[in-house]
């Protein structure tokens, strides 16, 4: 796989998925408060049959997750439970789609006018943890998208810690810090309609530098609304040059 073809996928994934494994988390490592947070949030998102999010992405500059990432991104993400998802983001390297349907993954590069399909079946918890196993891809935001967020989050977690609130783009939102084997990251979540406005990730730099953080910030949430079945459809644009892409393995 050459390496823009990666930057493709992963760029594009970033701006989606947060990986992370499913097992289940003793209660104790985490405390009551986050617990609670995580759960009520968890609950609101995946009682919703269909999700339409905004959202921005920031990283730090040298931000590497095998390549290159843009430091800045936007787009919007649509979700219909339980196997489709699809992204459009618009990044410093141009704009791209990526779609899962419960048969394959595509992802489309248009300013390199290419596509690729690859082979992934299941709902979207089992693409992200195939994405995972298949690439080692670890983006940000696929613990909110995912049918059951709680376990995905917070499966991966060693401690977890309430901070306290602070207010999000005029929004009162509960602060929570969590620790992974090879991550820490934080989240705020809004007190009142108990969505996350902000979801930061800080990885240690192997090259000896400053930590590198990336942040996705969800501008506008909207829950159980009507989903036309062009926005859950990804094809690609006459003319683009098809890649090979290995099946994602569950």
């Amino acid at each position: 796989m050459n390496i823009r073809n990666i930057r493709c996928f992963t760029q594009g994934m970033l701006a989606i998925f947060l990986l992370a494994s499913c097992a289940s988390l003793p209660t104790t490592k985490v405390d009551s408060k986050s617990e609670g947070v995580i759960q009520a949030m968890s609950d609101k998102l995946a009682a919703a049959k269909t999700v339409r999010v905004n959202l921005s992405r920031t990283a730090s500059p040298g931000f590497y997750t095998g390549v290159v990432v843009p430091q800045k991104s936007s787009g919007s993400v649509v979700v219909q439970r339980p196997d489709k998802i699809v992204a459009k983001m618009n990044t410093s390297e141009g704009s791209r789609l990526i779609g899962f349907d419960g048969s394959n993954l595509t992802v489309v590069d248009k300013i390199s006018g290419t596509h690729t399909v690859a082979k992934a079946t299941g709902d979207i918890d089992q693409a992200v943890r195939g994405i995972k196993n298949t690439y080692g891809v670890t983006p940000p935001l696929g613990g909110l998208l995912a049918n059951d967020p709680r376990t995905v989050l917070l499966g991966p977690v060693k401690t977890g810690k309430y901070i306290g609130t602070e207010t999000i783009d005029g929004v009162e939102c509960d602060h929570m810090a969590f620790t992974e084997e090879y991550l820490t990251w934080q989240i705020w979540v809004a007190t009142g309609d108990k969505l996350p406005r902000r979801i930061s990730f800080t990885y240690p730099n192997g090259e000896g530098g400053d930590p590198l953080i990336m942040t996705a910030i969800i501008t506008k949430w909207e829950l159980d609304v009507a989903v036309a079945a062009s926005e859950l459809s990804v094809k690609a644009p006459a003319g683009s040059r098809a890649l090979k892409r290995i099946p994602i393995q569950p």
